[in-house]
C-alpha cells in the first residue's frame, strides 16, 4: 500500500538529495585527490615541507561546493570560487578539474619586502595548470558508473520508504 503523504514528500525532495548525493561524491575525490581511480598529478615543486592535501592551500575551493539548482529538469552541484584577480572572471574550480594551458594576464600588484614596497606592472606569464578532475566534465563526458550506483542506491531506499 502506497502512502501518499509520503509519496509527496518524498517526491519533493528527491532532486535535492540526488543533488546531496553528487556533492559527497565531488567530497570524496577532494579527500581521495583521485578521480575514478587516476591519482592526481602530484605538485610540480618537491618542497617536502608542504604536507597539505592538493587543492586545498586554504579550503575555500573546496568548501564553495554547493548544490546549486536541484529540480526535476536539472541538478547541478558547483563552485562559484573565482580566479583571484582574473580579468575573464575564470572559475578556478573548472580551471583545476580540466587544466589549463597558455598565457595569463597578471594584474599589477605591489610586491612588499624588506626593502620596501615595489610596484609590478601587469605582464603576461605562460602557465600550465595539470589537470586535477574531481567531478565530471558537463556536457564532454557521461556521470561515472560509481556516482551512477550511488544516486540509484538513494533512489532506491527513498522509494523503499514509500512502500513499506
Amino acid at each position: 500500500m502506497i502512502n501518499e503523504r509520503k509519496f509527496k514528500k518524498v517526491m519533493r525532495q528527491m532532486p535535492s538529495g540526488v543533488g546531496r548525493v553528487m556533492l559527497r561524491y565531488v567530497e570524496r575525490n577532494f579527500a581521495s585527490e583521485s578521480y575514478q581511480g587516476s591519482a592526481w598529478p602530484p605538485r610540480q615543486n618537491l618542497n617536502t615541507n608542504n604536507r597539505k592535501p592538493l587543492l586545498t592551500d586554504t579550503g575555500k575551493l573546496k568548501a564553495s561546493f554547493k548544490v546549486r539548482e536541484a529540480n526535476w529538469r536539472v541538478i547541478r552541484v558547483g563552485s562559484d570560487r573565482q580566479t583571484a584577480g582574473s580579468s575573464g572572471n575564470a572559475h578556478l574550480a573548472q580551471l583545476h578539474n580540466e587544466g589549463a594551458k597558455g598565457a595569463a594576464t597578471v594584474r599589477t600588484y605591489t610586491r612588499r619586502g624588506r626593502n620596501g614596497s615595489v610596484r609590478v606592472r601587469s605582464h603576461r606569464r605562460q602557465t600550465e595548470l595539470p589537470q586535477r578532475q574531481f567531478m565530471p566534465i558537463p556536457g564532454k563526458e557521461p556521470l561515472p558508473p560509481e556516482l551512477w550506483a550511488a544516486i540509484e542506491d538513494f533512489v532506491n531506499k527513498e522509494l523503499d520508504k514509500v512502500f513499506r
